[in-house]
């Protein structure tokens, strides 16, 4: 099968610009990447963000963009768990209705929240999360699945009910979890659910390590849509013309986005047992936002380059039986944002869907031919 391609962006707005005007241009950034041939769209859920990130109400943007699209999957990336910040039915019926709308376009990623800013200010015990998301994803299944249904569990007692309406995807969309412990790993794949792997800047090995828990746990759900594991990774990208013109135009951006990610986790790391693994990956998180060798050769989070290059930075994870890459586009003025979907439109999704279907150098296929043709002793070179 080939890589497929995502377009993951958290909204975020320049110093100095509007939050309004960069509604609009996500939106002629989304219509574009469709266009060029992106497979999905994946829209993150941040609230009260400082630094710029604005996407506060992403399943009001998938309601929109159902109506000015029309084959690019939309994606939760992801919709927060904790039951103060989005009650579980709510989930559900706002992933049904935008199904409906979107023609059966929807797909459903699950997360716990990884920042206090947004946890305290909902009231979200930070112990709480990991059981709540699990839970929560129980009940979309549960709802979407089954005409009457009811659960009992710690956080949700919902009696006997029935979720109106239900979505256009039987037996429901496609539904994962963002992950990156090992524990995480394990329990989307015994659970049947697609996954979206990062390993926190800490390197090849551990997201190696992930992805084999993944897969070893995995288990398919007699009931859902997926019959095999399904593995996204997000990665931080930068593209140009050359390798350093994009190393000019987003070395610093992309290593101050590992920067401001190092001082919410090791909040994190303290405040419940769930979360004390992120501690784990602060040297790798700081290393990334100092060391651009690092970040962009060693941690496995980013490609940067010319078109050429980032093709050979985006096989090595094809080579990990990774199905799909999250490109996230953000931290750079809008009409970079859009160039670079371009680029990839143009010379790297190409490259992965239908090698055959892209122009070589003249030279190349005639060497070819030549080696093809039958070898006779009064044969000219010049010859085709």
């Amino acid at each position: 099968m080939a890589l497929k391609f995502g377009f993951w962006s958290e909204q975020e707005t320049q110093v100095g610009q509007s939050y309004a005007r960069r509604l609009h241009e996500l939106v002629d950034e989304v219509r574009l990447a469709e266009k060029v041939g992106f497979d999905c769209v994946a829209l993150s859920e941040q609230h009260v963000a400082l630094g710029g990130i604005s996407s506060s109400a992403p399943e009001v943007v998938y309601g929109y963009l159902a109506a000015v699209t029309s084959r690019v999957k939309l994606r939760s990336a992801v919709t927060l768990m904790p039951q103060r910040i989005n009650h579980a039915l709510r989930s559900a019926e706002r992933l049904a209705v935008t199904d409906i709308l979107s023609h059966g376009r929807m797909e459903f990623y699950g997360g716990r929240a990884n920042t206090t800013i947004a946890m305290r200010a909902f009231n979200v015990d930070p112990a709480e999360t990991l059981a709540q998301m699990e839970e929560g994803i129980a009940i979309l299944r549960k709802s979407m699945r089954e005409d009457i249904f009811t659960f009992e569990g710690k956080y949700y007692q919902i009696p006997p009910r029935q979720l109106v309406p239900k979505p256009l995807q039987k037996p429901y969309p496609v539904i994962g979890i963002a992950a990156t412990s090992e524990r995480s790993h394990n329990w989307a794949g015994s659970e049947g659910l697609a996954v979206m792997s990062h390993s926190i800047y800490q390197g090849w090995e551990v997201q190696k390590k992930l992805l084999a828990a993944y897969r070893g746990a995995w288990k398919r759900d007699e009931q859902g849509p997926l019959d095999r594991p399904r593995v996204g990774i997000p990665l931080f990208l930068g593209i140009g013309p050359t390798d350093q013109k994009a190393k000019d135009d987003y070395a610093e951006p992309l290593m101050h986005y590992a920067r401001i990610s190092t001082d919410a986790y090791p909040r994190l790391a303290k405040l419940a047992d769930d979360y004390s693994y992120m501690s784990e990956s602060v040297p790798s998180m700081e290393r990334a936002g100092r060391d651009w060798d690092y970040l962009l050769n060693h941690s496995a989070t980013t490609v940067c380059g010319a078109p050429d290059t980032v093709i050979r930075q985006l096989e090595q994870y094809e080579a990990l039986g990774v199905d799909e890459v999250l490109l996230h586009l953000d931290s750079v003025p809008h009409h970079r944002i859009m160039e670079a979907i371009d680029m990839v439109g143009r010379y790297v999704i190409p490259h992965f869907n239908d090698k055959n279907n892209v122009v070589r150098p003249t030279e190349e296929i005639l060497d070819t031919i030549r080696a093809m043709r039958p070898q006779n002793s009064g044969s000219s070179k010049k010859a085709v």
